[in-house]
């Protein structure tokens, strides 16, 4: 079974972290405070529930995403988080560039992380 928390994983969680602490600290860091968090946040749930279909839906350490379910994903979260949400509360707001951080990370995701072919941190035989 594909460990959960691989490095990847591990960045998409501390990035986070990261930037919400300087959001506390009143300290934002301007570009990656506005479209880091969500350039990470298809990849960090992609990872999440696939990690969970691997091991108790479809038992395959090997499955992986089609391109099609990663942009379903960043397409429910931008209409989500970008267009209904807005109207209900003023802490979220429509942002185009929110939508592409959402894309850009599914593609990330799709050929970085989620792809068997191509590993960033490919562990040695």
């Amino acid at each position: 079974m594909k460990k959960l928390f691989d490095p990847l994983f591990v960045t998409y969680g501390v990035t986070w972290c990261i930037i919400h602490l300087c959001r506390y600290l009143h300290q934002p860091i301007p570009v990656l405070n506005d479209h880091l968090t969500d350039l990470v946040a298809v990849p960090a749930m992609a990872h999440l529930s696939l990690h969970f279909i691997r091991r108790f839906i479809v038992c395959n350490a090997n499955y992986t995403y089609p391109l099609g379910y990663l942009l379903f994903m960043a397409g429910y979260t931008a209409v989500v988080f970008e267009w209904i949400m807005p109207h209900f509360s003023s802490r979220y707001t429509g942002d185009w560039w929110d939508v592409a951080a959402y894309f850009g990370g599914s593609f990330f995701y799709y050929y970085f992380h989620g792809n068997p072919s191509f590993h960033l941190f490919k562990q040695p035989i």
